[in-house]
């Protein structure tokens, strides 16, 4: 029969050597957190065209100085058949008003009464300082022409105040418009009587914006699907609205896409810190509860607490190696850690702790049958007895989980919660076979660091053959 057992000290030399370099790099790199952790913001669009890499969305991205940026690359078919063409952007010459707006979509509504046309305004503000409007128009029920929005919209009221009605204000211009000093004089009335000189010049500015005429100057089409998520731990201003012109602008400065934003989130940095402490005390809970159930599970065999510490060993080797590990994929690749890389690693705490109980039990079972065996030999056979149920559950699990993480985007969170299932599954299945119950074997022989719990006061023994029945005698309790 093959002896596991005799090569413990291997076992736990080879798992050191896996711990070690990721607890160095956890002490010094820390986990690349992502928004959950950290806070920050969650910024999602559907370009004009399709972006083929990363790299491409970085370029447009880079003067913005995004901290931490990530870019996930996705699909969003919100109707079928939809490939983009239902998305259309239009470039006005100025910044519009709430009347010019409404005239907009009024327009929209009568051409196409069946559709729900939205229309999303953005103030965008150009290379040359000056603010215009671009318009996302969605909602159609099929593809419209560019021809047809262009002349719907070709004879568009003049604006007033941007973010006003301008009702009131175009009456102003119309009583204007015979003599410009006809309007003067009534100005400098009110002025007087308000006692305050410098209202005059507000008044007049807003007279005059209301004669500027609206022109389109741009109508684009989408054709593509996708979508580009950017994760920074950067704020965003005002739920998002104050940094979507800043972006539209970062790209058309470049030459980029139209962007249709989708959505926009934020984590503070109280919930941040929240989600954080969360996610120790679950761990910590977790390993409490699995402590507390394998002791009562135990608890007719002699020192039932020596499982469930071991088990906890074991389970902590895991979580060290996921973390670790992911200390310095997140250094080197950049990969970061959200919310669900957490349900991956509890995920891994439960399987764990499946496998060694497993082990476990079957020790138990092999004590009352094996009672002329010493407690080195009847954890071997139990080793060998569970090791082929062991590993083919685990490579059943484990290969379904490695086709996930190749075909899943590198860098989504489906790819970062596969990947750590993969580590800390592969970690749990070796930690329960060569760690935990190793763990049970040197605690029994009082060996490197369990000697510290050697309260024995009698005698060592002499030879090999006493030594044993020691161990027995005591292992039985």
């Amino acid at each position: 029969m093959l002896h596991l057992v005799k090569y413990r000290f291997v076992f736990l030399a080879f798992s050191l050597l896996i711990i070690i370099p990721g607890l160095i790099s956890l002490a010094v790199f820390h986990l690349k957190v992502g928004i959950d952790f950290a806070g920050g913001s969650s910024i999602q669009f559907r370009p004009q065209t399709e972006f083929k890499t990363t790299a491409e969305v970085e370029k447009y991205i880079t003067p913005l100085g995004l901290r931490d940026p990530q870019i996930i690359f996705g699909e969003n078919k919100a109707l079928a058949g939809d490939h983009g063409e239902k998305t259309v952007w239009v470039r006005l010459n100025t910044q519009i008003d709430n009347n010019v707006l409404n005239s907009i979509q009024n327009t929209l509504k009568n051409k196409y009464p069946n559709a729900k046309i939205n229309v999303q305004p953005l103030d965008v503000t150009g290379a040359n300082n000056k603010t215009y409007t671009l318009l996302t128009l969605s909602g159609f029920d099929t593809a419209p022409q560019i021809s047809d929005i262009r002349q719907l919209l070709s004879k568009l009221p003049n604006t007033g105040t941007p973010g006003l009605t301008a009702t009131p204000t175009a009456q102003a211009t119309t009583a204007a418009t015979p003599t410009t000093a006809v309007q003067a004089t009534p100005t400098a009335k009110a002025t007087a009587q308000a006692s305050t000189t410098p209202a005059a010049t507000p008044t007049t500015t807003s007279s005059s914006a209301a004669n500027t005429p609206v022109n389109v100057i741009d109508i684009s089409q989408g054709t593509t699907t996708q979508t580009v998520t950017i994760l920074t731990t950067s704020p965003i201003e005002n739920e998002g609205k104050g940094d979507q012109p800043r972006i539209q602008a970062a790209f058309l400065s470049a030459n980029g896409p139209y962007l249709q934003f989708t959505n926009i989130s934020s984590v503070g940095a109280s919930v941040a810190s929240e989600t954080t402490r969360n996610a120790v005390l679950a761990v910590i809970a977790a390993s409490a509860f699995i402590l507390l159930y394998i002791w009562f599970s135990f608890r007719k065999v002699a020192r039932a607490w020596r499982y469930g510490t071991c088990a906890i060993i074991a389970l902590l080797h895991d979580v060290l190696v996921v973390l670790g590990v992911f200390s310095i994929l997140g250094e080197v690749v950049g990969i970061q850690v959200d919310a669900l890389f957490l349900t991956a690693l509890l995920t891994v705490v439960g399987f764990s702790v499946h496998d060694t109980i497993v082990v476990f039990d079957r020790i138990r079972e092999n004590m009352q049958r094996h009672t002329s065996e010493s407690f080195e030999d009847v954890v071997n056979a139990s080793l060998i007895q569970t090791m082929t149920r062991s590993l083919n559950t685990s490579l059943t699990v484990l290969l379904t989980l490695l086709a996930l993480t190749l075909f899943s985007t590198i860098g989504s969170s489906v790819h970062t919660f596969t990947l750590t299932l993969l580590i800390g599954i592969f970690s749990g299945t070796f930690s329960s076979i060569f760690n935990a119950s190793m763990l049970l074997v040197m605690w029994e022989k009082h060996e490197l660091f369990f000697a510290w719990f050697n309260r024995d006061k009698d005698r060592q023994p002499s030879n090999k053959r006493e030594r044993e029945a020691r161990e027995l005698a005591r292992a039985r309790g």
